[in-house]
């Protein structure tokens, strides 16, 4: 098994990845990938790029991918939906100021840092690249038994994403608005999530 990351910081060093695992660093918008020249993989799995993706539009990922991939293989892409955190409450007549003005900045700095319509054209991306996708996009989200995991993943991306801003003022009030968001969250019993997409596709040629 071969896995691919723009950033290893977090991945083990070799010693410590099962057998038969490699890990390698690169970027997804070359054509490094292929390095026998011949497609390798039955299977193949993208996650988490989002926040990557230029111009909002995968394509090169795709093409990418599709140039590993062996006739009659599949890609599955699973992808959080960010550009659409929600609110659920586990007691409607609790309050959740903060939250909700924390969640309208999120999703105006998501679209102008890096805009995420094209998750919804995901069927017909993989589509124009020769794949035969597999019903439809699939969205899951988890239920509220969930919830302290879904907050602690959620108010995570917020923080990665808010030290993204050249406007280190604006991303300094954006923290503070994360931690009392955080703090009602906790103390309410709300739960903040985005859809996990995934759709498949097969490569019939």
């Amino acid at each position: 098994m071969d896995g691919f990351t723009i950033d290893n910081s977090l991945v083990p060093p070799p010693l410590g990845l099962p057998p038969g695992v490699t890990i390698h660093k690169v970027e997804s918008y070359t054509s490094n990938f292929v390095k026998s020249g011949q497609p390798t993989y039955d299977f193949i799995r993208i996650c988490n790029l989002a926040a990557n993706v230029q111009n909002n539009d995968p394509g090169s990922v795709v093409k990418n991918a599709m140039a590993m991939l062996k006739p009659g293989g599949y890609i599955e892409w699973d992808e959080l939906d960010t550009a659409r955190y929600s609110l659920v409450k586990a007691d409607l007549t609790n309050p959740a100021s903060q939250i909700q003005t924390l969640l309208k900045q999120i999703h105006h700095h998501f679209d102008m840092l890096s805009p995420r319509g094209w998750i919804d054209s995901l069927p017909d991306i993989l589509g124009r690249y020769g794949l035969q996708v597999e019903g439809s996009q699939h969205r899951y989200r988890l239920p509220f038994a969930y919830a302290k995991i879904e907050n602690d993943k959620s108010f995570k991306e917020f923080v990665d994403m808010s030290y993204r801003f050249a406007d280190k003022d604006e991303g300094m009030e954006l923290c503070q608005l994360m931690a009392t968001a955080k703090e009602e969250c906790d103390r309410m019993g709300h739960m903040v999530t985005a859809d996990l997409v995934i759709v498949v596709g097969r490569k019939v040629y």
